[in-house]
């Protein structure tokens, strides 16, 4: 494993982290929905290392940031189908779930953009 992607499993580790704290401050609040939502939140760091991980043995250093987008924008454009029915339905609770998905990968797409 090279510095960059040392440094983004660090960045995934830690934010997770930080989420999973919210997650277990919420549910000591008995807000329980709020919780579950953030722990999808919490699963997408782990799906990105899994992915980048996949990416970095089949491509070189060089590839390996396109190899990663290529694979994860095909995971993601299957959340942002999700999201389209749930708003469609307007499944409010299923909507918020896929925007904290979301919102994890802008900071995991930015976090790439900044180490490679």
């Amino acid at each position: 494993m090279n510095e960059k992607e040392k440094a983004l499993f660090d960045f995934l580790d830690e934010r997770k982290a930080q989420v999973l704290s919210e997650v277990k401050e919420l549910a000591s609040q008995d807000r329980t929905d709020e919780s579950n939502i953030l722990k999808a939140k919490s699963n997408i760091y782990d799906i990105c290392k899994a992915v980048f991980s996949a990416s970095a043995q089949k491509a070189s250093d060089d590839t390996v940031k396109d190899a990663f987008l290529s694979t994860f924008g095909n995971i993601t454009g299957q959340w942002q189908k999700s999201l389209d029915q749930a708003k469609a339905h307007d499944d409010s609770y299923k909507i918020l779930i896929e925007e904290a998905k979301f919102s994890a990968v802008s900071e995991i797409l930015e976090k790439i953009e900044e180490l490679f």
